[in-house]
C-alpha cells in the first residue's frame, strides 16, 4: 500500500520498463539500449541520458540464452497450469544437442561486430548452435561486460496485469527461493520468444497412448542429450516435417540410426522439399496422418486420403516434432494478443471495408487460379491486427518481440530498435484507426505474392492446393522450376522489404532498402535464401555422393558472402556426417578471412560505416546502397 501511495504521490520521470525473458529478444534489447546510452555518453547529451528508460529484465533460468542453450535449467514455471493440449510443458523445454543453423549464417550476422572479429577466420555456410550463441553473447557484452547487470536471473514472472487506476503493469515474481515479490513498471515487453511451451496435438497423443504403443514417445525438445540413446540402431518415426524433423534426422543418421520415417501432414514441409538423404535411410510419408497403433504395440498405421494405408512395423522411438506455442500463461488474458484475424466473409467486413473490393494482382498464378475472393485469413505471421508494430493497440504499452520473417535473429534485432524508437520517443504512435490501416495495407501488400496469400489465406490456399493435386506435373509443383524458384524469391523479398522498412524508420546502422524496393544488400540477403533451399532440392539420391551429402555439405560455399564484410564462406572440414565435435577447430580449417576467402573492395568503407554508426549513432544510410555488393549470390542449379 505504501509502494502504491508513493507512485502515486511522486511519479517517476524516467520510464520503468519490464522484459520478460532473456534470450535473443531480451538480449537484443538490452544492447540496443546500452549502444544508445553509449552515444548519448560520448555525444555529453544528458538530457538525452536522463530521458533514457529504466530497464528491468527477469529470466526463469541461471544464464541468458533462452531457447539457444542446450543446458538450460528445467524448473518449473511457477503459476502454470497444465492445459490438455500440451504433453510437454516449458519445465522440460530443452533443446535438443543437435542443432545446426537451418539457414546460411550471412543471414544473422549483425552491424556492430562480423564473424571476422568474433572467429578470426572464414567460418562454413551452416554453424553449430553453440557457435552462433557465444557469437550473440559475445556481440552483445564485449564492450558491455555490465549488460547483464540489470536481469534477475532464476526469476519466474507469475503474474502481469495493467492497473487501470495507477496506469501501470503489476508484476509478480517468485524468485528460486520461492519469495514472490511485487513491482510496478511502465511498460511490459514480452521476450519470452514462441518457442516457449513444447506441444502435441491432442489426436497424437491420443492414438499413441490408446493404442498401447511400447516404444519411447518424446518432444523434439526432450530429446535432450541422451538422443543418441534414442535413435543408435532403432527404427524411428518422426511426426512432423519441418526445421526440427530436418535437424534431428541428420542427427540420427550421424549417431547410427537404422532407419527413420517421416509422417508430413501437410505434405509441404522443408523435409519434403529435400531431394535425398544420406544413407537412403530415410522415408517420408507425404500428407499422411497418424491414425492407429498395431503389431501389439510395437507399430503404428498411418493413412493417406489418396494412397490409403501403411504399416510401419517394430518402431522404437516416436519423435513429435510438432512445434510450441508461445507461453502467455503469465500474462492476463486483457494483455494477450488474439490468435486470428476476424473471419472475412461476403457482407461481413465491418470496420474492415477497404478489403471488401480488392482484387489481387496479375501474377504468374493468375492465369491457373484466377481471380479468388478474399475469405477466412488466419494469423499470418508478418502482421497481427491487433499488434501494431510491437505494440497491442488496445494498450500500446504491452508490447511484443515476434517472429514475422525467416530470419528470426536479425528480425528481433532490429524490433529492439524498433521498441526502443517508440519508448523513447524517436518515433510517435499513430491513432487508432491509422493503425488499423497500416496493418491491412501491410497484409494487402503481402498477399500481392502468391505463396504470402497461401500461407494464411484459406480460399486462396484451398483453390491452390485442389489446383496442384490436379495438375501434379504443373511447374509450381517442382521446386526446381525456375518460375517455382521465383516465388520463393518473391515471398523472401517481401520479408526483407518489411525489415527494411523498420529499418529505415530507425535508421538502423545497415540499410537494406526501403518497403518499396530493395537495394543490392536486400536482395543478398533474399539469395541467401534461395541458396539455401536450392542446397535441399538439388540433392540428388542417384548422384554418387548420396551416401553422404548433406544440404550442409555446400559444393560450392564460396558463392556465401558475408553482406556486413564480403568474406566468403569456408568448406567443412569434413563431410557433415564425420564431424565428431562443435568447435570451431573441429568444423572448419584455420585459414584466415584476407588469405584463401576474397573479401570485398567495399570492406574498409563498410566497417569504418559501421564503427561510426556504433559510436556516432544511427545514419540514414550507412553506406552507398548504389554499390553492387560484389558477392551477389550466383544464381545457378549447382549446389
Amino acid at each position: 500500500i505504501s509502494e502504491i501511495k508513493s507512485l502515486k504521490e511522486t511519479p517517476s520521470t524516467m520510464t520503468r520498463v519490464a522484459v520478460i525473458g532473456c534470450g535473443p529478444s531480451g538480449m537484443f534489447f538490452l544492447h540496443a539500449l546500452a549502444l544508445r546510452r553509449k552515444r548519448l555518453e560520448e555525444d555529453g547529451d544528458t538530457a538525452a541520458i536522463a530521458g533514457l528508460p529504466d530497464v528491468t529484465c527477469f529470466e526463469r533460468l541461471a544464464s541468458p540464452g533462452g531457447l539457444w542453450r542446450s543446458d538450460r535449467n528445467t524448473a518449473n514455471n511457477v503459476g502454470e497450469e497444465k492445459k490438455e493440449d500440451e504433453t510437454s510443458q516449458a519445465d522440460s523445454n530443452k533443446m535438443y544437442e543437435g542443432l545446426w543453423t537451418n539457414a546460411p549464417k550471412e543471414a544473422i550476422e549483425f552491424f556492430d561486430y562480423t564473424y571476422d572479429e568474433h572467429f578470426g577466420r572464414a567460418m562454413p555456410v551452416y554453424m553449430p548452435r553453440q557457435l552462433i550463441l557465444e557469437y550473440m553473447m559475445t556481440r552483445c557484452t564485449r564492450n558491455n561486460p555490465s549488460l547483464f547487470h540489470n536481469v534477475k536471473f532464476n526469476t519466474t514472472v507469475k503474474s502481469v496485469i495493467f492497473d487501470e487506476d495507477l496506469g501501470q503493469f503489476v508484476i509478480q515474481t517468485v524468485n528460486a527461493d520461492g519469495s514472490s515479490t511485487e513491482s510496478f513498471f511502465d511498460k511490459c515487453i514480452w521476450a519470452a520468444g514462441e518457442n516457449g511451451i513444447p506441444t502435441i496435438p491432442k489426436d497424437t497423443s491420443w492414438v499413441l497412448s490408446m493404442g498401447g504403443f511400447k516404444g519411447v514417445v518424446v518432444h523434439s525438445s526432450k530429446s535432450g542429450s541422451n538422443f543418441d540413446e534414442l535413435v543408435c540402431g532403432k527404427k524411428v518415426l518422426l511426426i512432423g516435417d519441418s526445421y526440427s524433423a530436418e535437424d534431428l534426422t541428420l542427427q540420427a543418421i550421424k549417431l547410427g540410426v537404422k532407419n527413420v520415417d517421416i509422417i508430413s501432414r501437410s505434405g509441404e514441409g522443408i523435409c519434403v522439399q529435400t531431394g535425398s538423404w544420406p544413407n537412403g535411410c530415410v522415408r517420408i510419408y507425404k500428407e499422411y496422418e497418424l491414425t492407429s497403433v498395431t503389431n501389439d504395440g510395437r507399430g503404428v498405421i498411418v493413412t493417406s486420403d489418396t494412397e490409403g494405408e501403411a504399416i510401419l512395423n517394430d518402431i522404437d522411438t516416436v519423435i513429435c516434432c510438432t512445434g510450441y506455442s508461445p507461453n502467455t500463461n503469465m500474462l492476463d488474458p486483457s494483455l494477450v494478443p488474439a490468435s486470428n484475424w476476424p473471419c472475412f466473409e461476403e457482407n461481413n467486413f465491418e470496420e474492415y471495408e477497404m478489403l471488401k473490393d480488392w482484387k489481387m494482382p496479375k501474377n504468374s498464378m493468375s492465369e491457373v487460379l484466377g481471380d479468388i475472393p478474399l475469405g477466412k485469413i488466419s494469423q499470418p505471421g508478418y502482421v497481427r491486427h491487433d499488434i501494431y508494430r510491437g505494440q497491442l493497440m488496445k494498450n500500446p504499452n504491452m508490447m511484443y518481440f515476434l517472429e514475422r520473417t525467416d530470419t528470426p535473429l536479425l528480425d528481433m534485432d532490429i524490433q529492439a530498435w524498433l521498441l526502443l524508437a517508440y519508448i523513447t520517443g524517436d518515433l510517435s504512435l499513430p491513432s487508432k484507426d491509422e493503425m488499423k490501416k497500416f496493418n491491412l495495407l501491410t497484409l494487402l501488400e503481402g498477399y500481392k505474392n502468391p505463396s504470402v496469400r497461401y500461407d494464411s489465406e484459406e480460399n486462396y490456399g484451398e483453390h491452390w492446393y485442389s489446383f496442384a493435386k490436379k495438375h501434379e506435373d504443373h511447374w509450381s509443383n517442382d521446386l526446381s522450376d525456375e518460375r517455382a524458384k521465383q516465388l520463393g524469391r518473391d515471398h523472401g523479398d517481401f520479408n526483407f522489404r518489411l525489415l527494411a522498412r523498420d529499418m529505415q524508420d530507425v535508421k538502423y546502422p545497415t540499410q537494406i532498402g526501403t518497403f518499396s524496393k530493395l537495394n543490392e544488400k536486400g536482395r543478398s540477403f533474399v539469395n541467401l535464401g534461395v541458396g539455401s533451399d536450392n542446397a535441399r532440392t538439388c540433392l540428388n539420391k542417384d548422384s554418387p555422393d548420396a551416401s553422404w551429402r548433406t544440404f550442409r555439405d555446400e559444393k560450392n560455399p564460396s558463392k556465401y558472402c558475408s553482406i556486413m564484410t564480403g568474406t566468403r564462406a569456408a568448406p567443412l572440414k569434413c563431410r557433415w556426417l564425420d564431424l565428431n565435435g562443435c568447435s570451431v577447430d573441429e568444423i572448419v580449417d584455420a585459414v584466415k578471412p584476407s588469405e584463401s576467402y576474397a573479401r570485398s573492395p567495399l570492406n574498409s568503407a563498410i566497417e569504418a560505416n559501421v564503427l561510426k554508426s556504433t559510436i556516432l549513432g544511427p545514419v540514414t544510410k550507412s553506406y552507398d546502397a548504389s554499390v553492387d555488393n560484389p558477392c551477389d549470390f550466383i544464381h545457378s542449379n549447382d549446389n
